[in-house]
Order: structure tokens, then C-alpha cells, then sequence
């Protein structure tokens, strides 16, 4: 038993999964011999295992050679504990089973490892980009372990490694300042991590045009941890150009992963520094980030007079976009009088009406007015809105077209769920006059996940002489999950065509009537043929003393050739078996 210690002693993913103990003789022995057939391959690198997270990934329930594949990575079921007798008075292993499952693991084809992991072990792999994880086995006395009924499994789930994403953002209180009213630009930057791991060794630098007044432009953070961010205030103070200019504030940020990989992002911001505007309007719209299909969201517009004169009569209008409605019958176009210094502010609830998980980008906001009498025009900014909900197709079709009365058809009726999150779901269909339904039901519930479909069938028996329209299928389901308000959907319809009473019949007659074109001709040879008379011998090549080969004149018919090659000709019924006749009788019936 020492090349089991020196296993354990060299590989540290035996070490985690393996007890040595009689009670676990069974899996070390399995482990062993996996080793001996392979070898383990040692994870070694400048971080601990610990160190890494892992982000969602797929899991699957393997059977023996079952195979489960991620992200180029193959995980094969190879091995389970040996079938076991069962108690002599119960349906359970007369000795409890460790459960493990052994599994293989390769990388583009190539082979990576074996292991052997019990309930809740894991495996990661040399490179730590994947980790390999049991969920689920049988219990130590089911009955999968038994002789009588052995069907081992295991629930596997494969977790790719977890990555930082940095996100940079510069935002200031303004658009737009003058030189001779603003002593100050406030700028706030913020650096959130959006990925599935914690992002390390974070430096941040800020570049801009103009001195600080408080705050820096560097800034270093040791970690910003998967979902968190963090925001920086700045003072800057402002430039006094000779002219109207526009500046750019930049933000680049840098982190590394546990790997020491590099997770580079920048950001910038454009402002105005204008010289004693005579008037200066600014427009902004602004909504929230993301929603559920069954949330509503609020919309701001705010319109604000930088100059130094009243504006009046300002034209503004808006719109909704597509797969929105408003939830009130508010017009979207205002007239204000805007004081200098002053702003206007609206604010409007929208619905959406389907889900989006791209996100839909709301249409600019207009204004118009005059200055002098000359006419001026601004546009706002397009915000952009995520919508996470289900969107659910639904499909019916028959499994033929066209029967005859008293025939029977199979109906399928499916759905699926497009969107981002999932639902619950009642399906119904219903049976048009002149059917009987046979097997099956016509209606069906489910909580469809999303990406996922699902589907029903039933059979019904048509009485009908005249054609069937089978109608939609209808389906309601809610706005997320089992709450929200429900959505109403039906599938298209089918008709099924009866066919007449004679229709069979002349498919079966034009079937029976199609003849193979004739074979092409063969030029008539330069001499006539004359063949010698030949025998058959036992080596099956003809000798003299037998009937001589018939002469074939061209165009020889199919139906010649094959009654020659079954010896029609032959006259002596001793020659011919029962299936050769019946052919010989075919031929002369339907050769010329």
C-alpha cells in the first residue's frame, strides 16, 4: 500500500478528495488504478487555489461515458464503485457504497487528467481556467449501486474561471460653464467592477486641461471586489479661454486578476467653456438603467437657460420608443418661459411591452427657440434601457396534411421563451366540430425557463367529409416569473384537407404504372455474332458441349436479359424453383 501514500503525497487534488480508511477502501482503490493507467498532473503557479473565483457556468447528469463540454474543455464520465449485492431482506447494498465518480478531463482533444471526486469535491484544472464539481451522486445505499439494477450517475458542474471587468464613468455637474460666471468644474469619476472576480492592484489616473482644487489625479486600490465600484470627487478650476473651447477630462484605469493578466478601461468627458454667453440652453434626459417587463419607468427632462437673458416660448417635444407605451395619455410636447439661470423640469412614466436584454436607446428630446428672432435648436442626450422579462412563442402543427374520414392526426403544440427571465405558463387548445379526441390533453402549464421550450401532443380522430381548420392555439403567461400582470399569445392555425374517395386508389394505379425508361442502344456490331457451344464446368466457366448463347440483337429489352439470367428459355419445369416460375411468368406477360 505505499504507492497509494506516495499518491496521496504528490497530488493534492487526491489529497482533497480521498480519505485513506477501510470505509473508504472502494474509492481508493478506483483512484489507484486511474493513476496507474494516467497520472495526475500537479497544479503549479504563483497563486493559490484559493485565490480563485469561479463564475456560473453548465452542469449535466453523466452516465457511464457520458460526456459534458465547456468553453473547449471535455469531461468525461469514466468510472463508478463496482455493483454491489443487495441486502438480503431490503433493496439496499448489503455494504454501504462511498460514491464517487471517476471523470476524464481533456483541452482541445488533448488529454489533461483523470480524478475521482465524491459529493461537493472538486477538480481544477492545471491551467485554473476550469473548475470541475460534483453536485450530486447516488446515496450510499441506493438501490443504483445494486447489482440487480446498477445505474450509477453524477450531477457535474463546470465553472469557468471568474474575470474582472473594469467600467469607467466621468461625469460633471454641467455641459457646459462660462468663464465669466464659473469659478469651478466638479467632476466625479467612478470605477466599478462588473465582472465575476475581484479585481486587484487597481490604479486609476485622471487627465485634464485645467489645475485641481481638491482631490488628486491618481489613485491606487489594493482590491475592488466583483459588483463594487468606487467614485472619486474632483474640483477643478475652471479655464478662462480667449474663445468658446471644449475640453475632454480622460480617466484610465488598470487592474490585474489573480493571474497577474492585465483589465485595462478608459473613459472621457466633453464639456464647453464659453465666453460671455448671451444665451446658453442645455437639454438632458434621463431614465432608469434597467427594468422588469412588469415595472414602469420614469423619464426626466430637464431644460436648463445658462445665459444671461430670458427665453421665452421654448418648444419642446419628445417621444417614446418602440416596445414602450406611456402609462398616462400625456402629450409629450410642452411650451415653457425660461428665466435666466432657470431650468424646466417634466417627468412621464413609460411601460415597456416586450423584453430586451440588448437594451433599447430612447430618442432624443427636442427644443426650439428664439433668440433676436433668430431660431435656435438643441437636442438631448439618448439614455438607454434594459429590459429583462420573458417572450414566449407559441407553434402548432399536425403530423400530415391531408387524411381520409375516420383517420386519426397527431397535433404538437410548442412554446418557447426567447426573453431573459422565466415564467409561468397555461397553454390551451381547443377541438373544432367534426373531431374526437383519442389521447393526449389539450392543455398544458410549466414555469418555462428562459432559452428553454416545451411541448404537448394529442391525437384526435376526424369524422369530417369537408376541411378541418384546426384553430390557434392560445397561451397567457406572466410578466416575470409568477407575478406581473399575464400576456395573451395564440399560435397560427392549420387546416387539415380531406381527401376524396378515389384519391388512394389513383395514387396506388400511377405508382403501379411507371415503367423504367428503356436501356440505350447498343450499335449493331460490324460482324454478325457467332457464338461456340459451351458447358459449365466446375469452376463455373462455360465449356463446349452446351446450348449455344442466345444471339442478342440490339435494342434488347430489360425484361429479356433478366429472363435469360433466370433460364427462362430452359423448357424442363425440373429446372426452375416456385419463386424462379412466378418471375419467368412476370417477364413473358409484361415483355414484348
Amino acid at each position: 500500500m505505499s504507492y497509494i501514500r506516495d499518491f496521496h503525497t504528490q497530488n493534492k487534488n487526491i489529497r482533497r478528495n480521498v480519505s485513506i480508511g477501510n470505509k473508504y477502501y472502494g474509492l481508493i482503490k478506483a483512484v489507484v488504478v486511474l493513476l496507474i493507467i494516467s497520472g495526475f498532473i500537479g497544479l503549479v503557479s504563483a497563486y493559490e487555489e484559493t485565490d480563485l473565483q469561479w463564475a456560473s457556468g453548465i452542469s449535466k447528469t453523466l452516465h457511464r461515458n457520458d460526456i459534458i463540454a465547456y468553453n473547449g474543455y471535455t469531461v468525461k464520465a469514466i468510472s463508478y464503485p463496482d455493483p454491489v449485492e443487495s441486502d438480503r431482506y431490503s433493496e439496499i447494498p448489503s455494504e454501504p457504497i462511498d460514491p464517487f465518480v471517476g471523470l476524464n478531463v481533456s483541452k482541445n482533444g488533448s488529454f489533461a487528467n483523470n480524478t475521482a471526486l465524491g459529493l461537493e469535491n472538486s477538480y481544477i484544472t492545471p491551467d485554473g481556467e476550469l473548475r470541475v464539481i460534483v453536485r450530486k451522486l447516488p446515496s450510499k445505499n441506493s438501490t443504483d449501486w445494486l447489482l440487480e439494477s446498477y445505474n450509477p450517475w453524477a450531477t457535474v458542474e463546470l465553472n469557468p474561471r471568474g474575470k474582472p471587468k473594469l467600467v469607467v464613468s466621468v461625469e460633471t455637474d454641467k455641459d457646459e460653464y462660462s468663464s465669466a460666471d464659473d469659478t469651478e468644474i466638479i467632476a466625479s469619476v467612478t470605477v466599478k467592477n462588473s465582472g465575476s472576480a475581484d479585481a486587484v492592484n487597481v490604479d486609476l489616473n485622471i487627465d485634464a486641461p485645467f489645475p485641481t482644487k481638491n482631490g488628486g489625479l491618481k489613485y491606487h486600490y489594493e482590491r475592488i471586489k466583483k459588483g463594487e465600484s468606487v467614485t472619486e470627487d474632483i474640483i477643478f478650476i475652471s479655464p478662462i479661454p480667449t474663445g468658446d473651447q471644449m475640453y475632454s477630462i480622460l480617466a484610465n484605469a488598470s487592474a490585474f486578476d489573480v493571474k497577474d493578466l492585465p483589465y485595462p478601461a478608459n473613459s472621457s468627458k466633453q464639456l464647453s467653456v464659453v465666453v460671455n454667453p448671451e444665451w446658453s440652453m442645455s437639454l438632458r434626459k434621463t431614465t432608469l438603467e434597467k427594468i422588469y417587463l412588469k415595472d414602469s419607468a420614469m423619464v426626466s427632462i430637464t431644460l436648463k437657460n445658462n445665459g444671461k437673458i430670458d427665453i421665452k416660448n421654448v418648444t419642446i417635444e419628445d417621444s417614446v420608443p418602440r416596445g414602450f407605451k406611456l402609462v398616462s395619455n400625456t402629450s409629450l410636447n410642452w411650451v415653457a418661459d425660461i428665466s435666466a439661470g432657470g431650468e424646466w423640469n417634466y417627468r412621464y412614466l413609460v411601460t415597456p411591452e416586450e423584453p430586451n436584454a440588448r437594451g433599447v436607446v430612447f430618442p432624443v428630446a427636442t427644443a426650439e427657440f428664439k433668440v433676436k428672432k433668430e431660431l435656435f435648436g438643441i437636442r438631448s442626450n439618448q439614455p438607454k434601457i434594459i429590459v429583462h422579462g420573458p417572450l414566449v412563442t407559441l407553434e402548432k402543427h399536425t403530423d400530415v396534411s391531408a387524411l381520409n374520414p375516420g383517420d386519426t392526426v397527431t397535433v404538437t403544440v410548442s412554446a418557447k421563451n426567447n426573453g431573459s427571465t422565466p415564467t409561468r405558463i397555461f397553454i390551451k387548445d381547443q377541438l373544432p366540430n367534426g373531431t374526437t379526441l383519442v389521447g393526449g390533453t389539450t392543455s398544458f402549464e410549466e414555469f418555462l425557463e428562459a432559452g428553454k421550450d416545451v411541448m404537448f401532443s394529442y391525437t384526435i380522430k376526424i369524422d369530417s367529409t369537408e376541411p378541418v381548420k384546426l384553430q390557434p392555439a392560445t397561451a397567457q403567461y406572466y410578466k416575470l416569473g409568477n407575478t406581473g400582470g399575464k400576456i395573451s399569445i395564440e399560435s397560427k392555425g392549420v387546416e387539415i384537407r380531406i381527401k376524396s374517395p378515389d384519391e388512394d386508389n389513383r395514387v396506388a394505379e400511377a405508382t403501379q404504372n411507371i415503367t423504367p425508361p428503356p436501356p440505350p442502344e447498343t450499335p449493331a456490331p460490324s460482324e454478325p455474332l457467332d457464338t461456340e457451344p459451351v458447358t459449365s464446368g466446375n469452376n463455373g466457366i462455360n465449356e463446349p458441349g452446351q446450348d449455344k448463347l442466345p444471339v442478342i440483337e440490339p435494342p434488347m429489352q430489360v425484361g429479356a436479359i433478366l429472363g435469360f439470367m433466370l433460364g427462362c428459355n430452359d423448357t424442363s419445369a425440373d429446372n426452375k424453383t416456385t419463386q424462379a416460375y412466378n418471375a419467368c411468368s412476370y417477364f413473358k406477360l409484361n415483355t414484348p
